[in-house]
């Protein structure tokens, strides 16, 4: 798990969740927003002044399991919450709005998980938990569905900019969602990793239109021969600094992994004969190497 948000998405995955354990009907799944209202509930009543007991109490401990699951490593604690929102004053009140806007979106978060289900049978569709966390993650999944930190979101007009544009928030329950399809091989390499965020990109892509990491994607494009040519000597290493989550070079921008591990999935799924076949393959790798060598990326 990682615990700093990644600006162009960060996405924790997970091995061998149990698929017998999650319905397999899209239209059951439910989306879950009342820790939103209960957050600003909090909120209204501890101003001005942000107190970390009230939000321990009245928040975390009276919340949902989803944003439970949410404390370890991201909200960490009420006492954290509050310090964050305190130093974050202007932030948080700028995304209020948009966050509450999120309980009007489920429909078409309902349309994005059919979607799935049209193209992987064996899809399961677990809960969705939306909840405002410590402004350092924009999403994971647990072992009871998925978990979206709400407070990642804004207007793409706002005087405060949030780290992703509210219209991208059915994007990245997408992606999300495929992560929690996965059922790889443990690998920890960097070519491994990179599928891994990548294919959620692709397939996010097929059932929502487009994905959320859209900016990093017109960079890899414009300089992918070079990007090729560096990461084929490092993708088997199992240091990912430079292409995913935290970097130093300020010259490119960071997570190109992502777009990287897209490539190499959207190439195997355009190779092969049968779609519904290759969907399958993507999402239950056992051999990054041999899945790479029969995209025929280069």
């Amino acid at each position: 798990m990682i615990r700093i948000f990644i600006t162009l998405l960060l996405v924790t995955y997970t091995f061998g969740l149990c698929a017998q354990d999650f319905n397999t009907d899209p239209v059951k799944a439910m989306f879950h927003t009342e820790d939103i209202a209960l957050f600003w509930s909090v909120y209204d009543l501890v101003q001005p002044k942000p107190d970390g007991d009230a939000f321990q109490k009245i928040y975390i401990e009276a919340g949902s399991s989803g944003l439970k699951a949410f404390v370890p490593n991201r909200i960490e604690s009420g006492k954290n919450l509050a310090k964050t929102i305190k130093n974050n004053a202007a932030y948080y009140a700028s995304i209020r709005e948009s966050s509450l806007s999120i309980a009007d979106k489920k429909e078409r978060f309902s349309e994005c998980f059919s979607a799935l289900k049209a193209i992987y049978p064996e899809a399961v569709f677990p809960d969705v938990y939306f909840v405002i966390g410590a402004k350092n993650s924009g999403g994971t999944t647990f072992d009871g569905g998925l978990i979206i930190g709400a407070e990642m979101f804004g207007e793409a007009n706002a005087a405060i900019q949030a780290p992703l544009d509210i219209d991208l928030v059915d994007e990245v329950v997408a992606h999300e969602l495929i992560h929690f399809q996965q059922q790889y091989v443990k690998d920890n390499s960097l070519l491994a990793q990179s599928i891994r965020e990548g294919s959620a990109d692709f397939i996010a892509e097929l059932i929502a239109g487009n994905h959320s990491n859209k900016k990093i994607y017109v960079y890899g494009d414009a300089h992918e021969k070079e990007l090729w040519s560096e990461f084929s000597k490092r993708m088997f290493d199992n240091d990912w600094n430079g292409w995913l989550y935290y970097q130093k070079d300020k010259s490119r921008p960071k997570d190109l992994g992502y777009w990287m591990g897209y490539k190499i999935t959207k190439a195997y799924y355009e190779r092969a004969d049968d779609k519904s076949i290759a969907i399958r393959e993507i999402l239950n790798i056992q051999d990054f190497k041999i899945f790479l060598e029969k995209s025929g990326y280069q």
